[in-house]
């Protein structure tokens, strides 16, 4: 199945077509407005392609090996055109390297802010200059090409260049002004150009392609060897979460678009190019798993450095990817939608929600990592924050919340936020424990127990033999399956077996899970990637290997042609759904391979 790719470069975003159009590009950063827009509307909203002078050939794609570099070949009668992209690491930048035995045309079509703003453009010495007239920022297309000046057709009026047969490297930078240096906007802009240019004219063709090939393989081959099952799906999905991961500071972002719908035509989109403290944690915990302790760290660290010391500890579930809150959400009504899927979404008014699972998340990796390094620096020196974090839990548990499902104007007591609450204090007292803390280890442990009292009496229904989604309530949900992988439960508790035959019985149909039947919109059209492998692991667990094996494989067969998933997918096509490619997925698969690889072991 082809769908779009990812470019990344630990920084910033953007997804390439299957016919090798960029149709989504944030820049400089992943949460930035996108100045390649097509992907939520149309040519009008922006998009940089290449084609193949004359032919209408589908060209195929490949990831460069154990890397995030994409490689799109076009095979014509007349010659094959192969295209290297790529989002250069440690600049705001985009590079399409061309090696072609025909000519070829190049179209680019920038529009700033999601392709409300056209460009305003001017030729320079080796590409155009596109300025966005109502801000200091530009982006500047320059051309690195083994033919001369004279064999290059160009029409930067129109976004337009013809390349005749040979090598070339186009570079697209993301300039802005230094308001701060109090200097005319267009002299900090052409001062920019110059230096870029200038850079290129020193640069031989292929050196930089070859510094970012490196980059992404040291990234991955620090890792101990994986040789369990699916070992080509594992690297991808480790290089996927790398590819989210936020250079500058270790944050890690749920997905690099917004508005990917969940159904097509419907208003289940929203903007995940945030820093959620949940699928954050996630992540960190496998990143830890596949045996990165650094890239673990370096999120947990992140989140506690953004903690409000004052407050609730975490203002807000998630975070722009500097720390900072998101401000509310609006719409970009100008766009048409993906396949018509509006409204499109900046923001994520989710920000504002009480999510009362997030510091039981987060805390659950923080123990796991102390678990696997014995980091007892590390604990010692962020303790006072997570003193903060377990006493605002013990404090407010009682509260409702809108859930890790984050239901809109449905706060209710969910069991699985009341589950991580336990986890925060139970795992909390853990680590008190080991840094001798005794007093205040048997303080969090006795409010623990009384959390884990209020969830069996309250969140088990003894008809249904099930522990349910809510409180007092009858249905049951996905994020119930955790339950065991936390410690909260044995595998084989009977409840938790009870609960285990509902989800069967009525979120399960093949590979597929679903993560609950109904929210505030309606139905839940598709799956839920995650829930999958959140079920995988608990046959695991319960010995079921080869039960889990056939639930992996049945994801694994609905990957892209890239191996990229996304939230969720249509159960009929496999095409992903929603936000693209999705975190949850990635770390889902990493985690379960690991588990599954560690269960052969054992066996």
């Amino acid at each position: 199945m082809q769908f779009y790719g990812l470019l990344s470069n630990s920084h910033a975003g953007a997804l390439v077509a299957p016919d090798g159009s960029i149709d989504w590009l944030a820049l400089p950063r992943f949460d930035s407005p996108a100045v390649f827009a097509k992907l939520l509307g149309g040519d009008d909203n922006g998009y940089f392609r290449i084609t193949p002078d004359g032919q209408d050939t589908q060209p195929t794609q490949e990831y460069v090996s154990d890397t995030n570099v994409l490689k799109t070949t076009w095979d014509t009668p007349q010659g094959r055109v192969v295209v290297h992209d790529y989002l250069t690491v440690g600049r705001p930048e985009l590079r399409r390297l061309i090696r072609t035995e025909v000519p070829v045309t190049v179209h680019i079509r920038p529009r700033f802010h999601y392709g409300l703003i056209h460009a305003a453009v001017r030729p320079v010495r080796s590409g155009a200059l596109f300025r966005n007239p109502l801000a200091r920022e530009a982006l500047v297309l320059a051309i690195n090409s083994e033919a001369t000046a004279g064999h290059i057709q160009a029409h930067p009026a129109n976004g337009e260049w013809h390349l005749p047969p040979g090598h070339h490297e186009l570079l697209l930078q993301y300039v802005a002004d230094d308001e701060e240096r109090l200097v005319e906007s267009q002299d900090v802009l052409d001062a920019q150009v110059d230096e870029l240019e200038e850079d290129m004219e020193r640069e031989p063709l292929n050196a930089s392609l070859k510094q970012n090939i490196t980059y992404w393989r040291h990234r991955l081959g620090q890792l101990p060897d994986y040789r369990g099952p699916h070992q080509d799906a594992y690297k991808r999905s480790i290089l996927v979460l790398y590819a989210l991961t936020y250079q500058t500071n270790g944050a890690i972002i749920a997905a690099p678009t917004t508005s990917l719908p969940e159904t097509i035509g419907e208003s289940r989109q929203w903007d995940y190019r945030f820093a959620w403290v949940r699928d954050g944690s996630y992540a960190a915990e496998a990143l830890l798993t596949a045996g990165d302790h650094i890239g673990s760290r370096r999120f947990l660290e992140f989140l506690l450095n953004c903690m409000d010391l004052q407050g609730k500890p975490f203002q807000a579930p998630f975070y722009h990817v500097d720390g900072t809150l998101i401000r509310g959400e609006h719409s970009l009504e100008w766009l048409s939608g993906f396949r018509g899927s509006v409204p499109c979404r900046e923001g994520n008014a989710a920000t504002g929600q009480v999510q009362l699972d997030i510091e039981g998340d987060f805390l659950w990796t923080v123990w796991r990592y102390f678990e696997d390094t014995q980091d007892t620096e590390f604990l010692s020196f962020y303790w006072h924050r997570i003193q903060r974090l377990v006493n605002w839990v013990k404090k407010n548990h009682h509260q409702k919340d809108a859930s890790l499902w984050e239901f809109r104007n449905q706060d209710a007591m969910y069991t699985h936020s009341q589950l991580m609450c336990w986890v925060a204090l139970y795992y909390g007292a853990q680590m008190a424990e080991a840094l001798g803390e005794k007093p205040l280890a048997g303080n969090w442990m006795k409010a623990a127990e009384a959390v884990k009292q209020h969830i069996e009496q309250h969140g088990f229904n003894t008809a249904l033999n099930s522990y349910t989604q809510a409180f007092a309530g009858e249905a049951v949900d996905a994020a119930l399956l955790v339950m065991p992988l936390y410690g909260y439960c044995a595998p084989d508790d009977p409840r938790f077996l009870g609960t285990l035959h509902q989800i069967e019985e009525q979120l399960v149909k093949g590979h597929w899970v679903y993560r609950y039947a109904n929210d505030m919109l309606g139905t839940a059209a598709h799956p839920f990637v995650l829930a999958t492998f959140w079920l995988a692991r608990v046959y695991i667990r319960l010995g079921r290997h080869r039960d889990a094996q056939k639930l992996v494989e049945g994801i694994l067969h609905c990957r892209t042609d890239l191996g990229l998933l996304g939230e969720h997918a249509d159960q009929d096509s496999g095409e992903p759904r929603g936000n693209f490619p999705q975190g949850f997925s990635h770390l889902g698969l990493v985690m379960t391979l690991r588990e599954l690889q560690d269960a052969h072991k054992s066996s």
